[in-house]
């Protein structure tokens, strides 16, 4: 079954006037990726109802799908089919979603089960009945449905999309469907269609709670690098000959494929002398370094699974004393094992990467196997060419490399959180948990520890399955700002729509309303891309996303240098990339810049972002390209 096909049931004839929106608590893209790909297990995030919070979400998923375990079991033996993907289903939950890998039939016997819109449309219709062919039987039946205060054509439209995918499952070709059931026209079932509903919904438990915990389920989105002489263009030389300002106590993270904490360009430099080594909080030896901390969020699914053993080697856990690492990992079981919030303390150990030589090292360059394939470490410079456009100072990189001039961040001293969540396996998941520990390192400070975050990253947004700006990842940019740290993101490269098979000879098209999340967030600041020294001639580039938001909203909300910037690369090299990820760092160093020098800003990110926006330059274009204008650094510094 095709996307075309699923999206017509869902919305309707594209003759007719059709439906924009759907009423269903599962997003349309979770109904038309397991059209796709229907005996494929898929990553989802669930968003628990106002009424409850994550961890409550999680336990009643995880009571449900052992209540479920059996009756799925015997459906499959009776319809047995090659599942895709992960082995086994995995619950896991943050402080604000759950993320949850489940097959179809898992998706609607375990969790649309947990929604209001069953308690109230769909369990009052299946009350009292013998059997499951009643249950359909009423559902069809628009008298009785309406009887018991249900939508009738809502339920006849879920037994059809449910029943069409289910039908599909078995890999049967779309011609053994009789023709009834492969007409979408009509709004009632099919008798194919019923009877795979009917087959897929037997033996269904009652929820222990007549109340709905859950409120929504998405599709769990990928997240990408947003990758394609301009420290001198935004002025930042300029301004930091006149202000000389001092960084110190200032930090930000740097949310990416990682930073390579070893590289030259961040060595811990006093007076210009190079610091070899220093102390961490226990008085253990680590390499100096400007990145004060390394975190690796790709790990965090796996200890957020119950079912998973933890893995402490090479973590700062593993410096622990063994009875220290078990009562640890005794009181983190206990922790997800209940339905409370997630104690990020608990987690922080096995996250960290500690920067002591050998093992920091090991983690950085990975692993090989037994056929000399290279496994885990850091293999995408991104996260460090990024880092190195906020903080490099590398005056040695002329005589190092042939890059043929000194190297220089826009704020050369500052120091970074490196926080890995771009790589194999990145998703939404990881980038939102990441973003919640932020917030729980500045809750435990007297001091902020985070004053600011940057997130060089592309979430496509799907405007028929979220509100503009009201994606998780954008909700959770909100609550970080709401916290004062300043939110720093890239507008992304879908500015042009490059076409496969051009015709007329036209390459493609240049495409308004491309933000991506989580530039789509009202009170993050998002940055799109400028040519790197000659931003008035050459104005906006062509890649950069356009705006305005799909709700209406300015956006980007200034433009920096994207175009071909060098900066920091792995093995003690820089190399040159383009793209709003590019961009976004260049207003991440000015922010801290402007911190550090009024220091009654700290905490205060709203006001920042409008005072960078206010002192950009003019270009000259449309707002939807260039939003405010050119970063300029100097006269943001000066309008204070």
């Amino acid at each position: 079954m095709d996307r075309n096909e699923i999206e017509r049931l869902i919305y309707g004839e594209p003759e007719q006037q059709r439906r924009f929106t759907q009423d269903f608590p599962i997003l349309p893209d979770v109904w038309l990726e397991f059209a796709k790909n229907p005996n494929q297990r898929m990553g989802l995030l669930l968003t628990p109802h106002s009424r409850t919070h994550a961890a409550a979400l999680a336990k009643a998923l995880r009571k449900r799908l052992e209540q479920e375990q059996a009756p799925i079991e015997e459906y499959r033996s009776a319809h047995p089919r090659k599942i895709t993907g992960n082995e086994r289903p995995r619950i896991l939950f943050n402080e604000a979603v759950v993320f949850v890998d489940f097959t179809f039939e898992e998706v609607i016997r375990v969790a649309i089960p947990l929604t209001d819109w069953w308690s109230i449309s769909v369990a009052k219709l299946a009350a009292d009945v013998k059997s499951i062919s009643e249950f359909v039987a009423k559902m069809r039946d628009s008298s009785l449905a309406k009887q018991m205060n249900a939508d009738p054509r809502l339920l006849s439209k879920m037994i059809k999309i449910v029943g069409a995918i289910e039908f599909n499952r078995d890999e049967r070709p779309v011609d053994a469907m009789p023709e009834s059931a492969r007409e979408v026209k009509d709004e009632q079932p099919s008798k194919a269609e019923a009877t795979a509903f009917e087959a897929l919904l037997v033996g269904l438990t009652k929820p222990y709670e007549d109340r709905g915990l859950l409120y929504s389920i998405s599709r769990n989105r990928e997240a990408k690098t947003s990758v394609w002489r301009s420290r001198m263009a935004v002025k930042a030389d300029a301004a930091a000959r006149l202000f000389q300002v001092d960084t110190s106590g200032i930090r930000w993270a740097v949310l990416d494929t990682g930073v390579d904490a070893t590289h030259p360009a961040f060595f811990r430099r006093i007076d210009e002398e190079v610091v070899k080594e220093e102390k961490d909080e226990h008085g253990r030896p680590e390499f100096a370094s400007r990145i004060v901390r390394t975190y690796d969020f790709l790990r965090v699914k796996d200890l957020l699974d119950p079912k998973t053993d933890i893995v402490v080697e090479g973590t700062y856990a593993a410096q622990f004393e063994e009875k220290e690492l078990k009562d640890l990992k005794t009181e983190l079981q206990r922790n997800l094992d209940s339905d409370r919030p997630i104690d990020w303390s608990l987690l922080e150990p096995f996250l960290r990467i500690p920067h002591v030589k050998n093992i920091y090292e090991q983690y950085r360059d990975g692993t090989t196997d037994s056929e000399g394939n290279r496994k885990g470490g850091i293999t995408d410079s991104h996260g460090t060419h990024v880092a190195g456009i906020i903080a490099a100072n590398w005056p040695d990189a002329k005589r190092e490399t042939s890059l043929g001039k000194e190297l220089h961040g826009i704020c050369p001293d500052l120091e970074l959180y490196d926080l890995r969540v771009l790589g194999p396996g990145a998703d939404e998941f990881t980038v939102i948990a990441a973003l919640q520990f932020v917030r729980h390192l500045n809750a435990h400070k007297d001091l902020m520890a985070i004053h600011g975050v940057n997130l060089s990253m592309a979430v496509t947004h799907d405007v028929a399955n979220y509100a503009c700006g009201r994606t998780p990842v954008c909700e959770e940019c909100e609550r970080v700002v709401a916290n004062g740290v300043v939110v720093v993101t890239a507008a992304g490269n879908r500015g042009f729509n490059r076409l496969a098979s051009p015709e007329d000879g036209a390459m493609g098209d240049y495409r308004y309303i491309s933000i991506t999340d989580p530039g789509n967030a009202e009170n993050v600041i998002t940055v799109g891309s400028t040519h790197r020294f000659m931003p008035h001639n050459y104005g906006v580039s062509y890649f950069s996303s356009r705006g305005p938001t799909g709700d209406g909203r300015t956006k980007p909300d200034l433009v920096a240098p994207g175009e071909r910037i060098d900066s920091c690369a792995l093995n003690n090299d820089f190399d040159t990339m383009d793209g709003t990820s590019m961009a976004a760092p260049h207003v991440s160093g000015a922010a801290a810049l402007l911190i550090a020098r009024h220091r009654e800003l700290i905490g205060h990110s709203r006001r920042v972002k409008e005072i960078l926006c206010k002192s950009a330059t003019d270009l000259g274009r449309e707002p939807r390209f260039q939003g405010a204008g050119m970063l300029d650094v100097l006269r943001a510094l000066q309008s204070v």
